[in-house]
């Protein structure tokens, strides 16, 4: 506790007693000073109690301090009376002293509290509106307010659905019908009429309103006139800052949602178009099995007929495939793909994805080089099989004419190598990590055309799934060429779990 507040504490006895309990200094003084000094001695006090206590208090002391002078050091020792003009005036310079040091020192006192409110606003304003643009949600929005009103938290209450506000002392005292209020002001829905009126709402309930432009997100009941250092205006100034946080964390999450829903679209959309041309082979054959059958049934014999059908059963199986692929392309952009897994070889994997090929190398061809005695893999077969024709396919389209795609697979250590590399005019380091990015296409390199941007984004997703990984490199054949250096992507796969579970399956049996 500082001197200031243990003289306030003890305001009254200090300023009637301390001149009276200064006297036996002021009878030291005179055994060296000249007597007229001691009246300086009781001036300096004076002065002393009206720069530290109030006006009124600073003129009891002064009138103290005279009686005390003129009892112990007055002609007529042992008299508090006034005997002499001389008298008067002393008593004058006290009172007068006291008024005026008082005043001055009250109004600067004053000065420098306004300055200190000032400077204590200013820390929480800024702290405030550092925190308000980092706020991502509505959440955030709010605590950071909540910090804000704790300096004054018996003084306050933020009402909002998820805080427990009843048992709030201020909430406490209350009738139960303004309670019901409340919480009808907080289910409150929003137009701009009632926007409009708020002011008028936040005066008849005695509340302030935490909103954003669709809803009421909460309401604040604050006694502005009990707290010392709360100026009205910059309240309202922070609370406003604070709404129209509130509104833009709001538009933000709009645009969020907005951005995701049209991204999951375009992601329907892309692979939709990706597979359109697998749907339309087995459509095209099964309409032309199906019609044959339907206008020449009676010209066909059994064998034809049979053969017939079964290409229907087929293209229809095929096709089956091809809507469960899609199916499961799409649970991968929502983050709900299951994999499916079975033993399948590498060998298996690269024919169908080579029959899937054919139609679309007509101007380039592949070469494969698959090391023997390569193991089994445990892998959902029609997602990986995907994931290769991608990356194939995606060579292809930036691959010059009558240049080969090549595909090595091997193993190395307890993964699974498969590296698809082209003669294009390769991915510049940057963009090679970006080109994983959903929608992303480069502007030079490989991604150079338009396209989708989905083709590598989905084979990365399957390919993790597996838990694997998906990276890009240069072409290390083609590096003296600086035009068309080329690129490798290198898929790894783990191998290690596949052979434990073989040779647990080899033991079972």
């Amino acid at each position: 506790m500082s001197i200031e507040q243990h003289i306030r504490k003890f305001a009254y006895p200090i300023a009637i007693l301390f001149p009276w309990l200064l006297t036996p200094i002021a009878f030291l003084i005179t055994d060296y000073l000249p007597n007229t000094n001691v009246q300086l001695l009781y001036l300096v006090m004076v002065v002393f109690i009206s720069i530290n206590v109030t006006v009124e208090l600073a003129v009891i002391n002064a009138l103290s301090s005279f009686f005390a002078y003129s009892f112990f050091f007055a002609e007529s020792d042992g008299s508090i009376l006034i005997h002499g003009q001389e008298d008067v005036l002393t008593i004058l310079l006290f009172v007068f002293s006291a008024i005026i040091v008082g005043y001055v020192s009250t109004k600067q006192k004053r000065n420098v509290q306004k300055i200190r409110e000032r400077e204590f606003m200013t820390d929480i304003e800024l702290e405030l509106l550092e925190e308000l643009p980092k706020a991502q949600n509505t959440e955030e929005v709010i605590a950071a307010m909540r910090d804000a009103l704790k300096p004054w938290r018996e003084n306050c209450v933020l009402i909002t659905d998820a805080d427990n506000w009843v048992t709030h002392p201020m909430i406490r005292r209350i009738t139960n019908l303004r309670k019901t209020y409340l919480e009808e002001l907080l289910k409150l829905r929003l137009t701009p009429e009632v926007i409009a009126n708020i002011p008028d709402l936040e005066q008849e309930y005695d509340v302030y309103f935490l909103y954003n432009s669709q809803q009421v997100i909460g309401l604040l009941r604050i006694a502005t006139e009990n707290i010392q250092y709360l100026p009205k205006d910059i309240f309202l100034l922070l609370l406003r800052q604070v709404n129209i946080s509130l509104e833009r964390t709001r538009l933000a999450a709009d645009l969020e949602k907005e951005k995701t829903a049209k991204e999951n679209e375009l992601l329907r959309s892309a692979l939709l178009s990706s597979v359109s041309h697998d749907f339309r082979t087995p459509l095209t054959t099964m309409i032309g099995a199906t019609s044959t059958v339907i206008e020449f049934g009676e010209h066909l014999d059994k064998q034809q007929t049979r053969e017939l059908l079964d290409t229907v059963l087929e293209e229809a199986q095929r096709l089956n495939r091809y809507t469960q692929n899609l199916l499961d392309m799409t649970r991968l952009g929502f983050g709900q793909l299951q994999l499916e897994c079975d033993w399948v070889s590498v060998e298996e994997i690269m024919g169908v994805v080579k029959k899937r090929l054919r139609p679309l190398l007509i101007h380039n061809f592949l070469k494969e080089d698959i090391d023997p005695d390569l193991p089994p893999l445990y892998v959902h077969a029609a997602l990986l099989e995907q994931a290769i024709f991608n990356v194939v396919d995606n060579a292809i389209k930036f691959s010059p004419v009558n240049e080969s795609i090549d595909i090595h697979c091997s193993k190395e250590d307890d993964r699974m190598i498969i590296t698809i590399c082209d003669q294009g005019t390769g991915i510049p380091e940057e963009e090679r990590q970006k080109v994983f990015e959903r929608f992303h296409t480069a502007e030079k390199g490989d991604r150079r055309r338009s396209g989708s941007g989905l083709g590598l984004t989905i084979c990365q997703g399957m390919i993790m799934a597996h838990g694997g990984s998906v990276s890009i490199h240069s072409n290390p054949k083609r590096l003296w060429d600086k035009t068309n250096p080329g690129c490798c992507v290198r898929i790894e796969l783990p191998v290690s779990i596949a052979i434990e579970q073989q040779d647990i399956g080899k033991s079972e049996e």
